[in-house]
């Protein structure tokens, strides 16, 4: 291999190994912001909610010294307020409580403290531990500016060992309105880190195209330069004068001419068709289809003399001679081949190929065996990928452009069917394409 060429695989290999390394520092930086973000979310929750408590808490402590002092009660108040759960509060008064004042004491207090939300208020007997009022308190809004004028004296039913507790129904969606800011800038944060996992994406795979282009361009020369070179020589003899005086000799050079014209003629109507097939709906000439002749035709003028020349052996093998199908005879016929071409080029002993077609419910299964080099199991996957080609290492020894069975898929699902493969490396392929039958006999 040239030095240029084993330059640029190592540009290439260090390209992907730097790609690697911005992934990876990428994806790391993505999750330590994601975790960071939700750590301060989860603190500035908490302390909202510590906020709230407190705030909460200096509101009905201010409360209840504003009921002492009406009743001229001057107890402490420091231990007053307890927090029975997130959303729950009692104030042990121990004293009389005007319900009508309780109520308008607390919007006010709790409005001072910038708290704005719905609330139940409950007084209850301390002796009986009975509910004697209770009022759900909402539009905590229209009392910010009220002013509460307090009674001089309470109605003599007013029993003077009482407390009170409040409950705020609506806290979470309160807490939630309080940090909208945080919520929102969170949401924005997450879209932007998956904009950029998709730009990433979108990185890699431009990067794999670009390299299935190139590899594309190199696989192409490779199939168009050696019968290219070889037409020329041909031709070069031919312009020999005396070449006529050898007739046989003539029509051997003439024969390699035609041949590889043919061959060319295939390559570049087999990417035309898959360049084809990747902008429009593929369209088949269906007709009713003698399966057993088909095949028989397809390997008689081309495969059997190669593997013949090769030491090896072709087989065709039917259920029923007389299966058909309804499908497009020049598009099977291909996908036979291709599968063909690969059997033989990828064996690197005497091939020994096996076709069996048989009748499976509505469909004709044909099945292609080889004694090939095979696919490993990571590779299966890939190969009915548009382009790709098994990895070789520097070795070109296979040609090919990574379009023959890429094509064969694309045919096999345009009938309606499917094409499966069972491979071992080092035992050979056997490709099973299903195609359904359509016709009644």
């Amino acid at each position: 291999m040239p030095i240029v060429l084993k330059n640029n695989y190592l540009y290439l290999y260090m390209s992907n190994k730097s790609l690697r390394i911005i992934f990876i520092l990428a994806v790391s930086c993505t999750v330590l912001v994601i975790v960071t973000q939700f750590f301060w979310l989860k603190k500035a929750i908490e302390l909202e909610d510590n906020i709230f408590k407190s705030s909460v808490t200096i509101a009905l402590k201010n409360v209840a010294v504003q009921l002492l002092r009406m009743n001229q009660n001057n107890s402490s108040v420091d231990s007053i307020v307890t927090r029975v759960d997130e959303k729950y509060y009692t104030v042990q008064v121990n004293d009389k409580i005007d319900t009508v004042v309780l109520k308008h004491l607390i919007k006010r207090e709790l409005l001072a403290q910038q708290i704005k939300t719905d609330f139940k208020v409950s007084v209850y007997d301390c002796e009986s531990s009975n509910m004697i009022y209770s009022e759900y308190v909402t539009d905590t809004k229209s009392y910010e500016n009220v002013d509460i004028t307090l009674p001089q004296e309470y109605s003599k039913n007013k029993k003077g060992n009482n407390y009170f507790g409040v409950y705020f129904p609506t806290l979470r969606q309160y807490l939630t309105k309080e940090m909208i800011n945080w919520i929102i800038s969170s949401i924005v944060l997450v879209l932007f880190l998956f904009i950029l996992a998709y730009a990433i994406f979108i990185i890699f795979k431009q990067k794999r195209l670009s390299e299935i282009q190139k590899d594309f361009v190199n696989n192409m020369t490779h199939e168009f330069k050696t019968p290219l070179a070889t037409i020329k020589i041909s031709s070069e003899v031919l312009k020999n004068p005396n070449i006529v005086n050898n007739p046989e000799r003539l029509l051997n050079y003439a024969t390699i001419i035609s041949n590889e014209t043919i061959h060319l003629t295939h390559q570049v109507e087999r990417v035309l068709q898959m360049a084809k097939s990747g902008k429009d709906i593929l369209q088949l000439k269906k007709e009713d289809i003698e399966l057993y002749p088909l095949l028989l035709e397809t390997i008689d003028k081309t495969y059997k003399p190669l593997v013949r020349s090769r030491g090896g052996n072709i087989t065709i093998e039917c259920s029923n001679v007389n299966l058909h199908v309804y499908a497009d005879r020049l598009h099977i016929k291909n996908v036979v081949s291709n599968i063909l071409d690969n059997a033989i080029k990828y064996c690197i002993q005497n091939p020994v190929i096996s076709i069996t077609a048989i009748e499976i419910d509505e469909s004709i299964m044909i099945c292609i065996k080889d004694n090939g080099i095979g696919i490993a199991k990571d590779n299966l996957k890939n190969i009915f990928n548009k382009f790709y080609r098994i990895p070789t290492g520097n070795l070109h020894d296979v040609k090919g452009f990574g379009l023959g069975l890429n094509y064969v898929k694309l045919i096999c699902n345009s009938h309606g069917g499917d094409i499966k493969v069972n491979s071992e490396l080092g035992k050979g392929s056997e490709f099973c394409i299903f195609i359904p039958k359509n016709v009644k006999h």
